[in-house]
């Protein structure tokens, strides 16, 4: 059970501690190692939760649908941090997707050209993202009339090993905003938005953009009303709304997803490039981006008055370290801290009917005082309603029905509440 596992995590963690006093004696360093801080401790636990709580009511913390790093291998989400880069050969491929409604700039007989080094993602293609300010040009080919980045065609067409050809058109990307192509493996459409990510330095300067499997297609996307199908599942295989690829691990989807492609006429071409790529350091298996609805805090309502203090309150030595600080700072996104794990401190949220969460002062104050007294133990062994305050009501559960987040806070949280 979940309460045995922790016991058992709990045992190796404390041996570990001894371990870790004894050779930082041996190194000849000073401590108070009679009364180290350890984030197991009750004490500790109910004050991280302090801290939660204090950003869960000012509302820097929340819940929602974005993709984060995911560790098929370990089925959780990861942060960056847990993350090691090793090089990987994968297969590259070019698919043409066939304009539909060309909006008066494309003809029906023209296609937009995609490149992508992760083939399995494109049953979760919902759209093809261009550069409004660059040059595209329809390019006819012994292919057909194929559309990429003007910058970017010479590199393109020696990739396809097209040797003859002839430019008939240039447009600019806005231009081409609209445009809808079908999906080469599905009867939907992929129209083509405007995306200040898409760049002429590789690729075809028209990008597949799948919102479940990329920061910047996701952001695109939602611009544009699109939202994510979460294709792939946390084990990594492909779910039934890709159809054939249905329970597929997504590294054989690779292969399948190519053939299928070129049975449909759609692949250009098909290579290998070895790449740096990310993979799980605790499994040392490659990782994916996935869409999943996971707990988030964000610095955005305190970000100005951080910087202010960088800037105006601290001594820094030496300087460049301030300029660190502030660009860190200043761009630092939205922090993932929730992880599909059983050992750690649990995310102390608990859910209505609805699948709402409570975010209510009286309800985290109970939690606390609980979890000062037994430990965070009791979340995992209790039943929910016993770690609500007693007769506690909530309009949104009218037959009284509550469910508690299972998920923990990354370690990241426990560390960063030591202060």
């Amino acid at each position: 059970s979940v309460s045995e596992f922790r016991k058992l995590c709990e045992a190796y963690a404390r041996e570990q501690v001894k371990i870790q006093i004894k050779d930082f004696k041996a190194l000849g360093t000073v401590a108070d190692y009679d009364n180290p801080y350890i984030t197991l401790n009750k004490e500790y636990e109910a004050k991280q939760i302090e801290i939660f709580t204090k950003m869960a009511l000012r509302g820097m913390i929340y819940k929602g649908l974005r993709p984060v790093y995911w560790s098929p291998s370990s089925e959780s989400a990861l942060a960056e941090a847990e993350i090691e880069y090793r090089d990987r050969k994968d297969p590259q491929i070019y698919v043409k997707f066939d304009v539909v409604d060309g909006k008066g700039v494309l003809n029906k007989d023209d296609s937009v050209v995609i490149w992508t080094t992760t083939p399995w993602t494109i049953p979760g293609n919902l759209a093809i993202s261009v550069n409004a300010d660059m040059n595209y040009v329809v390019v006819n080919t012994d292919k057909g009339n194929l559309v990429m980045a003007k910058a970017l065609h010479e590199t393109v067409l020696k990739a396809l090993e097209i040797e003859a050809y002839e430019i008939t058109k240039t447009v600019k990307g806005v231009d081409l905003e609209h445009i809808t192509t079908q999906h080469p493996l599905y009867d939907r459409l992929s129209p083509v938005l405007l995306g200040d990510h898409v760049t002429d330095e590789a690729g075809t300067g028209c990008v597949h953009t799948a919102p479940d499997h990329g920061v910047e297609d996701f952001e695109v996307a939602k611009k544009y009303g699109i939202q994510p199908i979460e294709p792939v599942d946390h084990r990594g295989h492909l779910k039934a709304v890709t159809g054939q690829f249905d329970g597929m691990y997504f590294e054989k989807a690779n292969k399948e997803v190519t053939i299928a492609l070129n049975e449909k006429g759609a692949l250009l071409k098909q290579g290998w490039i070895t790449h740096s790529y990310a993979h799980d350091w605790r499994t040392k298996k490659p990782i994916i981006y996935r869409a999943t609805t996971q707990w988030f805090a964000s610095i955005d309502q305190v970000r100005e008055r951080v910087l202010e203090e960088v800037e105006n309150e601290v001594n820094w030595i030496p300087k460049w370290g301030q300029r660190r600080m502030h660009n860190m700072i200043a761009d630092r996104g939205d922090w993932t801290i929730s992880r599909q794990r059983a050992w750690g401190v649990p995310i102390p949220i608990i859910y209505t009917e609805d699948e709402q969460p409570i975010i209510d002062e009286t309800v985290f104050n109970h939690i606390i005082e609980l979890i000062r007294e037994h430990g965070t133990n009791i979340w995992f062994e209790s039943d929910v309603k016993d770690l609500l305050p007693e007769g506690y009501t909530n309009p949104a559960s009218p037959n009284g029905i509550f469910k508690k987040e299972t998920d923990i806070m990354d370690v990241w949280f426990d560390s960063g509440s030591s202060h």
